[in-house]
């Protein structure tokens, strides 16, 4: 595979996902939708969904990751360098927003939850997806328990394994998910993307534990408070 390719796939592979749900989850004719993709980094993802939308606008506060974008910009899609928590956009501007793996970065995780109803129109979706609090294994770093811990007990244990001065990370459990999206109706796609993992293309992402897909659904949805990552489908009630 071209070095292009391999550096690219796993965004590809994100954006499947991502497509693959709005597709199920999306009212109306997907290729009629206006999204906002925050947190876009280089564009990767932005630029693979905008195949299937009529328009995209991706955002991240990383210049350096915008000017990438613009670089490689779809036909239908723009590159904002802008702040979540403080979005530049009028209010219900987009049908859809995308906000995958951000919400632990947000210096304000309840702002940029406001920001997201801000610009969405009423009835409108927003995929949302990011790491659980009690995860064994901690995402970023990848040190077990570190996302349990009070903030100064993970930041020493991030000095003493090498990996950091401190714990910038800010996941949240299941139940403060759902208490900070309080004003969606929330759908939770994790047990059909465990059930279906060759629909939704994380068949590779799960590696060996691609036998999770022959668990019924009604186990996973019962264990969701407890798996590492969520993926939601929030609808902003009207």
């Amino acid at each position: 595979m071209p070095l292009f390719e391999q550096t690219y796939a796993p965004r590809w592979r994100k954006a499947h996902k991502i497509a693959t749900i709005l597709q199920d989850a999306y009212p109306s004719d997907l290729a009629t939708a206006r999204l906002l993709d925050i947190g876009c980094s280089n564009g990767a993802i932005t630029n693979a969904l905008a195949r299937q939308v009529a328009s995209i606008v991706g955002t991240d506060i990383d210049a350096a990751r915008i000017a990438e974008a613009v670089a490689c910009a779809a036909p239908n899609a723009a590159f904002v360098q802008s702040d979540g928590n403080a979005l530049p956009f009028p209010a219900a501007a987009f049908d859809i927003v995308i906000c995958a793996q951000v919400y632990e970065h947000a210096h304000n995780s309840q702002t940029l939850v406001q920001e997201i109803e801000r610009v969405l129109r009423s009835g409108g979706l927003c995929f949302f997806s990011g790491p659980n609090k009690l995860a064994l294994l901690e995402e970023h770093y990848w040190l077990p328990f570190l996302s349990w811990l009070p903030p100064a007990l993970a930041d020493r244990y991030m000095r003493l394994s090498g990996r950091g001065y401190k714990y910038d990370i800010r996941p949240m459990t299941y139940w403060e998910l759902q208490q900070l999206w309080a004003n969606f109706d929330m759908i939770d796609y994790t047990p059909r993307l465990l059930c279906e993992p060759q629909r939704f293309g994380v068949d590779d992402e799960l590696g060996r534990l691609r036998v999770a897909s022959r668990v019924p659904g009604f186990v996973w949805k019962r264990m969701a408070p407890f798996l590492p990552n969520f993926n939601w489908i929030l609808v902003k009630r009207s």
